[in-house]
């Protein structure tokens, strides 16, 4: 079995999670919580959250002001991540999706 590949890394926040770590890999999208700040692991750190990209259902942004990358799943759960680009989050899960054939 291979390692996940990363594709995409951020601070950020989720609106029920709190703050953490976003990080877009080839097969999942992961977000641990803890204290880790530009790349920096911590040993506090643990996965709050790990999606399969193949559960996903759509990836939108949303806001004006405070822009959230909103990720709806098959399953009807809906997170909302505070990233600094939702759009350039959106076209990486978007693509990463597509290889998988996905979308």
């Amino acid at each position: 079995m291979s390692r996940d590949e990363s594709i995409l890394e951020e601070d950020c926040s989720e609106d029920k999670l709190g703050a953490g770590y976003l990080i877009l890999t080839d097969k999942s999208l992961k977000f641990y919580t803890g204290k880790a700040r530009v790349l920096t692991f911590s040993k506090d750190m643990q996965k709050a959250l790990e999606i399969n990209l193949q559960d996903i259902k759509n990836v939108r942004g949303e806001g004006m002001l405070i822009k959230k990358l909103v990720i709806e799943l098959n399953d009807g759960r809906v997170f909302k991540f505070g990233v600094l680009s939702s759009k350039k989050w959106k076209d990486a899960i978007d693509a990463a999706r597509a290889r998988l054939g996905n979308i």
